[in-house]
């Protein structure tokens, strides 16, 4: 690694990690004045409370880390400019190639760790949240808000659920499809609803549908006024834990989900989890689109106020990115884009401007 390499890494990861700290502290001092109330009324320990913002660490970073990085990106070539030294290095024959690399290896490198915590940390610190959440803080799972159109697996069922009522424990208007061991849908039950009693659920009005390879239905349905269901989630997980569909859900979740959704042929909910799917990759390589679509301009700034514009061009240029990358979510969620194609448009956009950029720089 030359010199130059590593005084540029050297002054883009420190920002980086000053900015960062700063915006996590931000978040808990903010999270914590908003929370004020449920945990003073809760009356919890102070280390349930430590612990609680200890697990929230790996969804704060991955919220805040990209636009740290590209602040600290910002303010880094900001102060080589105002000090002549991109000058300087361009007239010993350095290419503005050579002078960015640095800062797109290290933006390439937080991705993937960004994605490590993503799949191997997040869901499990989450999980820890939601329980000292309820558990400490809020207590009741009674109290949590009403769950619309989703679903979620269990063992060899998976369940389409159109609401879902913590305060009643009952689940309403549910299609539970059944596989075998190799996966092909045997069975199709519906149920008017699906109520929690005696630590076991009850399904009301069961109508049981066999299914061929084809999944058409063969012979006569089954009817059941009152049924047991074998469902092995309580109304606390199905309150606090979040479904298949969630942010929270790692793509090897989301991939075997997609496959499951695939048998059942349910076209909007599987239009929906392939967008999901795609953002949970898209979603940590931010640092590296922002990075690349925002190098052009960083390594054209010049003498100035360095700090304040690497931090208000960092908010601006995150801003656009978000909005743009959420607008083309939208476009695919109303099915105007391929799924797909709606969360990629964005990232491959910022990426070619940011290389064309890069090469029109002289």
């Amino acid at each position: 690694m030359r010199i130059l390499d590593k005084y540029i890494l050297k002054n883009t990861i420190s920002g980086y990690l000053f900015i960062l700290l700063v915006f996590v502290g931000l978040y808990f001092i903010i999270d914590l004045f908003s929370s004020l109330s449920d945990i003073l009324k809760a009356k919890a320990p102070v280390y349930i409370i430590l612990k609680y913002y200890a697990f929230m660490i790996p969804l704060i970073f991955l919220r805040v880390s990209s636009l740290a990085l590209l602040i600290s990106m910002l303010y880094t070539f900001g102060e080589m400019n105002r000090t002549n030294e991109i000058v300087s290095m361009r007239a010993s024959g350095v290419s503005i190639f050579r002078i960015a690399f640095p800062v797109m290896f290290i933006a390439l490198f937080i991705s993937f760790f960004s994605l490590f915590v993503q799949e191997e940390v997040l869901v499990k610190s989450q999980q820890k949240v939601e329980d000292i959440k309820m558990t400490y803080i809020k207590k009741k799972t009674s109290r949590g808000s009403e769950k619309r159109n989703f679903a979620f697996p269990s063992q060899d069922m998976i369940f389409f659920v159109r609401k879902f009522s913590p305060k009643d424990a009952t689940l309403y208007d549910v299609s539970i499809f059944q596989e075998d061991q190799e996966g092909n849908i045997l069975k199709k039950i519906v149920c008017s609803k699906i109520s929690y009693q005696e630590e076991k659920w009850l399904g009301k009005d069961m109508i049981e549908y066999t299914l061929n390879e084809r999944g058409n239905i063969i012979g006569k349905p089954l009817h059941w006024p009152e049924k047991e269901i074998n469902l092995d989630r309580s109304p606390k997980d199905l309150a606090t834990k979040h479904s298949i569909f969630s942010e929270y859900s790692s793509l090897k979740t989301l991939k075997w989900e997609r496959e499951r959704l695939k048998k059942v042929r349910a076209k909007n909910i599987l239009s929906n989890l392939t967008i999901d799917f795609h953002q949970k990759i898209a979603d940590p390589l931010t640092h590296f689109f922002l990075i690349v679509g925002v190098l052009p301009l960083c390594l054209a700034i010049k003498k100035r106020k360095v700090a304040l514009s690497a931090l208000g061009v960092g908010f601006i240029f995150g801003f656009i990115y978000y909005c743009l990358f959420s607008f083309g979510i939208a476009l695919g969620k109303a099915g105007i884009l391929l799924p797909a194609l709606s969360v990629w448009v964005t990232p491959v956009f910022f990426v070619t401007v940011g290389i064309s950029g890069i090469a029109l720089l002289r």
